[in-house]
């Protein structure tokens, strides 16, 4: 299993590297250079790729190693992968290796290949000099620091590369955050979540990033609570950075998928958190990042689900035209603090801390003679659900619901409550929890239409200063949006007092 984290580095980045002291202390031998071809060969129909694994000729002079890569994660610029390599004869791929290396370590992946023939000519190339050297760190880890720099081609279209590999050969891989972090206050890295191959087959396709919905979470009914708290906080994590691509290209709908993967990273550690707290200077930064995807998100959310459904007469058509201009230029205003918070050093930052604090369980106890979380998850798990359901009960009884912003509260406590049963869905078959887990979606829904309605006219007051010539139709947009949320006020009450007081199973 490769096991390597990958940084981004600049032009002027790559020149300071093989000086940087944080690299030359713990080396042990000296950079070697070595300028290598990679070929990329799949079926006609990319049936390898399709299946999540990549195969690669590397030809160095006369010398060709194939290698067969894939599966595994990516998490804060930690990639786990199956790698299955072997020296061959030419630079392209060895038809019966290739067979033996599927059959012998990937049977499922050979029957979905079955009859399948790889084309002769590769996918994509990458033309590359590699730098590499060893490392030795103080805990006795051994890492193989290896830059890349190269150009991926797929006919005419061309990908520069220039990245650091820092790959653990033997040790915990958790200290590669801790390397990368250190390296990074010293210059300008960027956490690399997409592999060569995934951007090669990327200029194959003309595959644009586009927004990734959160993966089912996968836990095991024998696993710990703290070992589940592991697994479902890489899954948010990874939900937040499948999403990095598409904020940074300005696309829409993957802004507010990394705001739900932050959002349910939050309710995980807030489901834990009589047990577990974050450090104050990682809570802090993840309360940026939620205040600077929130502020976009309200605007998006605006222009495409407020403005759209008014009821305007014709005449009022071009008046409203200019209010959405303005609207949206505010929104292209917050998308772009959105991409720069994202392409900022202090992200990549609260990535490497938030990916270390991971891959090290900084929630583990050292000092407790019985340390709670390592009790079954599937003990652990329904008193969770059951204590995010007694908060959502505690809240529509003790909070004025002829308020928004009290309805609001009870949505955030339902929002956690049916995040807590998504995250231990593979525990439970149960048919009420089920109609529970639905019966919140609902809710959550309904009540963000109060608050939509709400944050909406806080918007309306913002663009009186960008129009104020439109004054007057602002201010009816105001009392359609009051309108709309008194509407829904009782029907919404009925609902919380109806239903979310109910006790709830698992």
């Amino acid at each position: 299993m490769e096991c390597e984290i990958k940084l981004a580095v600049d032009a002027a980045s790559t020149a300071q590297l093989r000086k940087s002291p944080v690299l030359r202390e713990h080396a042990v031998s000296k950079p070697q250079d070595q300028e290598h071809v990679d070929r990329y060969f799949d079926t006609a129909g990319f049936d390898l790729w399709k299946h999540g694994y990549a195969l690669r000729v590397r030809s160095a002079g006369e010398h060709h190693v194939q290698t067969l890569k894939g599966g595994g994660s990516a998490v804060a610029g930690l990639h786990r992968r199956t790698e299955l390599e072997a020296e061959i004869a030419t630079e392209t791929p060895d038809a019966d290796l290739f067979g033996k290396q599927l059959r012998d370590a990937l049977p499922d992946l050979a029957h979905h290949l079955d009859g399948q023939q790889l084309a002769a000519e590769p996918v994509f190339v990458n033309h590359a000099k590699r730098t590499s050297w060893m490392l030795a760190l103080p805990d006795g880890t051994h890492v193989e620091c290896a830059l890349d720099v190269g150009e991926l081609r797929h006919g005419e279209r061309t990908a520069q590369v220039r990245e650091l590999e820092l790959e653990v050969k033997d040790g915990d891989p958790a200290c590669l955050y801790e390397l990368a972090r250190r390296l990074h206050e010293t210059m300008p890295v960027r956490i690399e979540n997409v592999s060569k191959a995934e951007r090669g087959y990327a200029l194959a396709t003309e595959d644009k990033a586009h927004a990734v919905k959160a993966a089912p979470v996968t836990v095991k009914r024998k696993a710990t609570l703290g070992d589940a708290l592991g697994v479902i906080l890489q899954n948010c994590l990874q939900q937040m950075q499948a999403n990095e691509g598409g904020v940074l290209a300005g696309d829409v709908e993957s802004l507010h998928q990394m705001r739900v993967g932050l959002r349910r990273l939050r309710a995980a550690q807030a489901m834990v958190r009589t047990l577990v707290q974050l450090p104050e200077p990682l809570a802090a930064d993840i309360e940026w990042l939620a205040g600077e995807l929130g502020d976009a998100r309200n605007w998006d959310v605006f222009l495409e689900s407020v403005l759209p459904g008014l009821p305007l007469a014709e005449e009022h058509k071009p008046a409203l035209a200019r209010v959405e201009a303005a609207a949206r230029e505010e929104a292209e205003r917050h998308r772009a603090r959105v991409r720069s918070a994202v392409g900022s050093p202090r992200y990549t930052t609260l990535m490497l801390a938030l990916g270390g604090w991971i891959a090290g369980k900084g929630w583990q106890h050292t000092t407790l003679p019985a340390d709670p979380l390592e009790q079954r998850i599937a003990k652990a798990a329904p008193k969770l659900v059951q204590h995010a359901a007694a908060r959502v009960r505690k809240r529509a009884r003790g909070y004025d619901l002829k308020r928004p912003d009290c309805l609001h509260k009870v949505r955030i406590a339902a929002k956690k409550e049916r995040y807590a049963r998504e995250f231990f869905v593979a525990l439970s078959h149960d048919r009420t929890a089920t109609r529970r887990h639905d019966l919140l979606a609902g809710m959550q829904d309904e009540l963000g239409e109060i608050n939509d309605a709400f944050v909406a006219r806080t918007l309306v007051a913002e663009l009186r200063d960008r129009v104020p010539q439109e004054a007057g139709l602002l201010g009816f947009i105001e009392g359609v949006l009051a309108e709309r949320a008194l509407d829904a006020m009782p029907r919404a009450r009925r609902h919380v007092k109806g239903r979310l007081r109910d006790r709830a199973r698992f």
